[in-house]
């Protein structure tokens, strides 16, 4: 069956285009490509022209959510069968797969309202690569996508079934009423690669689509070293040092200008399909991870 096999990108509109930009840089380690004003930019973290892309709007939340698969066959199949199961498809038009870099584009929303995008064919620009602003070992990418986000749903068996029936994710684990700061929460974990989960989703009243993003780091250090440029910028950490229970990523959460939590983190589980097995859990982390209030 022709699935997703990454997330290629996500864009998020915020008030504050230059305090995104600049915490991007310099806290997250993201290369900042300049937009064509200065109400919006692009954020690298590999070869690939962007992978976050900023606007200026009141919304401070993730407006779209870009995902990708393996070739044009695939997604004009994902494309039927979206409009068979009674979903309004848009095919993206020549200028808006230039703007993404990608060959092909096909738009739709999920049962939750968010605006997905579909893609393959995407550019790479190797004569062009990715520099992180300070000492860096690069991220975690290449066929697992830019990471991972949780998705802040109210109806979430109904978005859990379309990722999955329609655009062919498949379920990792749960974690059910676990802990989050004092809220609880049930949450649904799916892959489309070895990347333990690509996608999360689950309620809690926070006022946004976007609970988080998680960035992954090649190198150990480099958790640590972003640690400290969050202290050197005054960033605001909202959790701190873990690892995970169920994709054993050791990781601390930061706030975004916008709101949303940026988990970064190293050494996150790749599923082996053959010996996985689905499981429940009570709590999201092994250790650590504490809720801070500073």
């Amino acid at each position: 069956m022709a699935q997703v096999k990454r997330l290629a990108y996500i864009q998020i509109e915020t008030e504050d285009v230059a305090a995104w930009t600049d915490f991007g840089r310099e806290v997250l380690a993201c290369e900042v490509v300049a937009g064509s004003n200065e109400a919006e930019a692009r954020l690298r973290v590999d070869d690939r022209p962007w992978r976050i892309h900023l606007s200026r709007g009141a919304r401070n939340d993730i407006v779209v959510l870009g995902l990708e698969v393996d070739n044009l066959a695939d997604l004009e199949a994902i494309h039927r069968r979206l409009e068979a199961a009674g979903h309004a498809v848009r095919v993206g038009t020549p200028e808006a797969c230039k703007a993404r870099g990608v060959q092909a584009l096909r738009c739709f929303d999920d049962p939750a309202g968010l605006a997905v995008e579909l893609c393959c064919g995407s550019l790479m620009r190797p004569q062009h690569p990715f520099h992180a602003p300070v000492a860096h070992g690069g991220f975690v990418t290449d066929g697992q996508g830019l990471g991972h986000v949780m998705l802040v749903v109210e109806n979430v068996a109904e978005v859990h079934d379309f990722y999955c029936r329609l655009l062919g994710f498949v379920t990792s684990d749960y974690v059910s009423t676990a802990d989050y700061g004092g809220r609880k929460g049930d949450f649904v974990f799916m892959r489309c690669n070895e990347r333990h989960h690509s996608l999360a989703i689950g309620y809690l009243p926070i006022g946004r689509r976007l609970g988080h993003l998680m960035l992954q780091v090649r190198e150990f250090d480099d958790v640590g070293r972003a640690l400290d440029r969050v202290h050197r910028h005054g960033a605001k950490q909202t959790r701190a040092l873990g690892r995970h229970i169920n994709d054993r990523m050791f990781s601390f959460y930061v706030q975004s200008p916008s709101g949303a939590q940026i988990e970064y983190g190293w050494g996150g589980l790749e599923v082996d399909e053959d010996s996985h097995e689905v499981r429940t859990y009570d709590v999201t982390s092994a250790w650590g991870h504490q809720h801070l209030n500073t």
